[in-house]
C-alpha cells in the first residue's frame, strides 16, 4: 500500500468508526456529506481497503501554518515548564511553592520528586545567614521582571541557598510589608540595636 493509499485508509476507517459510535459531526469536519457518510457505513473493512488503493485521490492534505506555528511554541512551552518545575524540585523547592505556581498536588510533589532521585533530609533545615538573606534579597530586586520560578531560581542559586529558602524569606518580607531598600534582617538589627550613639 502506497503511502496516500495508507493515509486514505486511516482517514476512511476513523471517519466510519466516528459515525459507528455516533459522533457524526467528527466525519462532517473532515468534508464528507451526509449522502457520502450514509454510502459509507454500507463499506466492509474489505471496500474500504480496495477505495483507498484506487489510483484517484479523493483527499487533499493542507497545513494551517499560523495553527501548526502555535502548537509547537506551546509544545516548547510545556517542555521548558517542565525542565524549570524539575530544576526548581533539584534546588529544594518546596511543595507549597509548586503547588502555588502549577497546581501540584501532594502526591504530584512526591513522585516527581522520587523520579528524580531527590531524597528528604531528616531534622530542621538551617536558616540562612544574614550575608545569605543578604544575597538572596539583592538577587530577588535585581531579577525583579523575571517569570516567577526563575526568580526564584536565580535568588537561590545566587545566595547559595535552597529555593525553600529563598521562598520562606520572600514570604517572610512581604508578611511582615518590608518596601526595597535594604535587607529585612539589617533594617530590624539597626532597629532593635543600641540607640546610645544617636541619643
Amino acid at each position: 500500500m502506497s503511502m496516500h493509499a495508507d493515509l486514505s485508509f486511516h482517514v476512511l476507517r476513523y471517519a466510519l468508526q466516528r459515525v459507528h459510535d455516533g459522533d457524526l459531526s467528527a466525519a462532517l469536519d473532515l468534508g464528507f456529506t451526509i449522502d457520502e457518510i450514509r454510502s459509507m457505513e454500507a463499506l466492509t473493512l474489505n471496500d474500504l481497503e480496495h477505495l483507498s488503493r484506487l489510483s484517484a485521490h479523493f483527499l487533499r492534505i493542507q497545513v494551517d501554518h499560523d495553527i501548526y506555528r502555535a502548537m509547537i511554541h506551546r509544545v516548547t512551552e510545556e517542555a521548558e515548564s517542565k525542565e524549570t518545575q524539575d530544576a526548581l524540585l533539584r534546588a529544594g523547592a518546596p511543595r507549597s511553592l509548586m503547588a502555588e505556581m502549577y497546581g501540584w498536588s501532594s502526591l504530584q510533589y512526591a513522585h516527581r520528586r522520587r523520579l528524580l532521585g531527590i531524597t528528604s533530609t531528616p531534622g530542621r533545615p538551617p536558616q540562612p545567614s544574614e550575608s545569605e538573606e543578604t544575597a538572596v534579597w539583592r538577587h530577588w530586586r535585581l531579577h525583579g521582571q523575571a517569570p516567577l520560578a526563575q526568580r526564584y531560581l536565580q535568588a537561590a542559586t545566587a545566595a547559595g541557598v535552597t529555593v525553600a529558602a529563598a521562598h520562606s524569606l520572600v514570604r517572610s518580607w512581604e508578611q511582615a510589608g518590608f518596601n526595597p531598600g535594604h535587607p529585612p534582617r539589617l533594617r530590624s538589627l539597626r532597629a532593635s540595636g543600641p540607640q546610645s550613639s544617636e541619643a
